[in-house]
């Protein structure tokens, strides 16, 4: 007597592939442009994993003026973007205010953030602390020019791991870009509400207490550092969030 199971997946087989074809056709291979954290390039994402049809491409971060403002420092980095086919923006940690910026001169499917922040009720205390005093204007220029510096800053004092672990990653650190990123990303206030925006959040960021976080994908203990150290959690959550269909 033939198994019911055999018989029931003789019967759906051919429908689900018909779906899958139908699916397929209404689906466009869709670009998804990556913008780093500030000071590492973009390998940070090769091992995220993403659903077939969407393309991963890199934005990686340019040298700025000393007095360039945010808003031409991100019409420059979205030159990159072909905006003639289907694209979708994301951005780990200041790539995520970059991406929110870019929201004002051009038009993604959707935009997703990761460690990062979109509320001026998520901007971190010492954020603030830097802003109001200007802390960053403070540190000697000499100190801007040493690369070891700024990784022991980070690494020993935010991420509590040696820099030998972060050193392929951490590598856009010329002390023109670093002044500007700091001043830049704790003195941003989000004043431009997104549309079609997720983010990403882990429980553990040091950077971007998740007690702050609103409304985020949360990945349990995920630190600031999970885009690579929790490569397969966040695929996972980016890959669901790539395949909502977006309705206007």
């Amino acid at each position: 007597m033939p198994d019911k199971n055999d018989i029931s997946r003789k019967l759906l087989n051919p429908l689900n592939k018909l779906w899958e074809k139908i699916f397929r056709k209404k689906i466009k291979e869709t670009d998804v442009y990556f913008i780093s954290g500030m000071c590492y390039n973009c390998t940070v994402f090769d091992n995220l994993k993403l659903p077939d049809g969407f393309n991963k491409k890199y934005i990686e971060w340019m040298i700025p003026e000393p007095e360039e403002t945010l808003e031409k420092y991100t019409r420059k980095m979205m030159a990159g973007i072909d905006t003639s086919r289907p694209f979708i923006l994301v951005g780990y940690s200041f790539g995520g205010v970059i991406v929110q910026e870019m929201n004002k001169y051009i038009n993604p499917i959707k935009t997703i953030i990761i460690s990062s922040f979109k509320r001026v009720e998520e901007i971190p205390g010492m954020f603030k602390v830097a802003s109001r005093a200007n802390l960053w204007e403070k540190i000697p220029e000499r100190l801007y020019n040493s690369t070891e510096f700024i990784t022991e800053i980070f690494n020993r004092f935010i991420y509590n791991v040696p820099n030998s672990e972060l050193i392929s990653y951490m590598t856009i650190t010329d002390p023109v870009y670093v002044r500007w990123a700091v001043n830049q990303i704790t003195a941003w206030k989000p004043s431009y509400e997104t549309p079609r925006l997720y983010h990403i959040h882990g429980t553990d960021d040091q950077i971007f207490p998740f007690t702050l976080i609103d409304n985020a994908f949360p990945v349990q203990g995920g630190d600031h550092l999970m885009v690579f150290k929790k490569a397969d959690v966040v695929s996972l959550i980016l890959g669901s969030i790539l395949l909502i269909n977006e309705k206007d």
